[in-house]
C-alpha cells in the first residue's frame, strides 16, 4: 500500500478499505442477497428500490451499513438523484452492481403499436439504459477509488437469455443482449484507456426470484448466485458465469440449434 493509499483511505498497515457498494434491485432476490452478503463482510451498501415498504423490510433486514434509497431506474432523474444520494450517504462508491431488471411477458402481435412501444420503453429503461447511466455517473468515484489504491469495479447483470431468447420475453432477452455487449465495449474502453476499474459480466441462469416465480424448475438460489457474483468479482473474472451457464455456453457455441431449443419456450 502506498503513502497516497495510505492517507486516502485511513488504512492500518495492509489492511484493505471498505467496500462502499451501490447495488439496484437491492429489496428482494439476488440483490437482497448481494447487499446481506456484502455487509457481512463489512461492507457498506445502498440499494434502492420503488416499493417504500419492500425498501423499509430490506434496510431492517441490513442493518444500519446499509442506506435504502427509494428510486425509479427509469426516469433518468431518479438514477441521477440515486448516485448523488448513495456517494454522500456512503462516502464513494467503489462497487456498482446493476443487478435490477424488469421482465415482461409480451405478445407482439397481441398489442396495439403504442402499447407496445410503451411497454418497450420502461424495460429498455430500466434493462439497458439505467446501467449505461448509472455507470457513467459512478466512473469519477469509481476512477478515484481506483487511484487511491481501492479495487473499483462495475457489474452488470445479464442472464443466460442474452445469449439465446424465449419466446415470451422478447424486449426482456433483447435488452439483456445489448447489455452483454455494452459490457464488453466498456470493459474495452477502460482498459484502452489504462483504467484500473474492473467491468463485470455476470450471467446467471434461471433463479429463485420474484420475477421467476411460478416458472421453471431446478432454479439456483438467490443467495448462491450472489455468492457467485462476488466470488467472481473477488478473483477479477471478466464473465462471470454462474450455474448452468457454466454448462449451457460451451453447448450454445458448439450446438446452438440445441441451445435455443431448450430455452424457446422457457
Amino acid at each position: 500500500m502506498t503513502a497516497a493509499t495510505h492517507a486516502a483511505t485511513g488504512g492500518v498497515g495492509d489492511v484493505p478499505p471498505p467496500v462502499r457498494a451501490l447495488v439496484t434491485g437491492g429489496t428482494s432476490g439476488v440483490g437482497l442477497a448481494l447487499a446481506r452478503q456484502l455487509v457481512a463482510t463489512g461492507a457498506r451498501v445502498a440499494i434502492c428500490g420503488r416499493d417504500a415498504a419492500r425498501l423499509a423490510a430490506a434496510s431492517a433486514t441490513l442493518g444500519p451499513r446499509a442506506h435504502a434509497v427509494a428510486c425509479d431506474l427509469s426516469a433518468a432523474a431518479d438514477c441521477d438523484a440515486l448516485m448523488d444520494v448513495a456517494v454522500r450517504a456512503l462516502g464513494g462508491v467503489t462497487l456498482l452492481i446493476n443487478n435490477a431488471g424488469v421482465q415482461q411477458a409480451l405478445d407482439v402481435r397481441a398489442l396495439d403499436t403504442e402499447t407496445l412501444a410503451a411497454q418497450a420503453r420502461r424495460e429498455l429503461a430500466i434493462n439497458l439504459e439505467a446501467p449505461l447511466r448509472l455507470a457513467r455517473l459512478a466512473l469519477p468515484h469509481l476512477e478515484a477509488a481506483a487511484r487511491a489504491g481501492a479495487p473499483a469495479a462495475i457489474v452488470n447483470v445479464t442472464s443466460g437469455l442474452a445469449l439465446t431468447p424465449k419466446k415470451t420475453a422478447p424486449i426482456y432477452c433483447a435488452s439483456k443482449a445489448a447489455l452483454r455487449s455494452l459490457t464488453i465495449a466498456l470493459r474495452y474502453q477502460l482498459e484502452d484507456a489504462g483504467s484500473a476499474v474492473r467491468v463485470h459480466e455476470a450471467i446467471l441462469p434461471i433463479v429463485d426470484t420474484p420475477m421467476t416465480a411460478g416458472r421453471g424448475r431446478s432454479k439456483l438460489s438467490a443467495d448462491a448466485a450472489a455468492a457467485a457474483i462476488l466470488r467472481g468479482v473477488a478473483r477479477g473474472v471478466p464473465e462471470i458465469r454462474v450455474g448452468k451457464v457454466r454448462i449451457f455456453m460451451p453447448l450454445q457455441r458448439a450446438l446452438p440449434s440445441v441451445a435455443a431449443r431448450l430455452l424457446r419456450d422457457g
